[in-house]
């Protein structure tokens, strides 16, 4: 079995593109469907694909995430030029502090208020 995608709501679809290509994201699909007033975005992130839809109509609204929970969780290299990065493309840093393990982590908010947990890539 593998994951296929994660998806999600937003409201601002460039926003989006924006904030995740500095971490590297490459853009897999960026398409509009008229018919359903839906904008389509996915994003490959480290072998995985982040998918959001912006609903044109502005009828569907996303939901900000709230408390630590609902999160995306990724291991990057070079933790402090990784949320420089963020934060130039419109993140807000929450918290830093040793994850459970001990390693570096960081708690970072996406331009939709979703939350991203950066931990330090261990050692090879």
């Amino acid at each position: 079995m593998q994951l296929k995608h994660v998806s999600f709501l937003t409201r601002d679809a460039d926003a989006l593109r924006r904030f995740y290509a500095a971490l590297g994201a490459t853009v897999l699909k960026d398409q509009t469907r008229s018919e359903e007033a839906l904008r389509r975005l996915v994003l490959e992130v480290g072998g995985g694909r982040l998918q959001f839809f912006q609903d044109l109509s502005g009828a569907l609204q996303p939901r900000a995430a709230q408390g630590w929970m609902e999160h995306i969780a990724l291991e990057v290299s070079g933790l402090d030029a990784v949320i420089s990065r963020l934060l130039e493309a419109g993140g807000a840093l929450l918290r830093r502090e040793p994850s459970p393990s001990g390693r570096d982590m960081a708690f970072v908010r996406d331009p939709d208020g979703r939350q991203l947990e950066l931990l330090e890539r261990s050692p090879s």
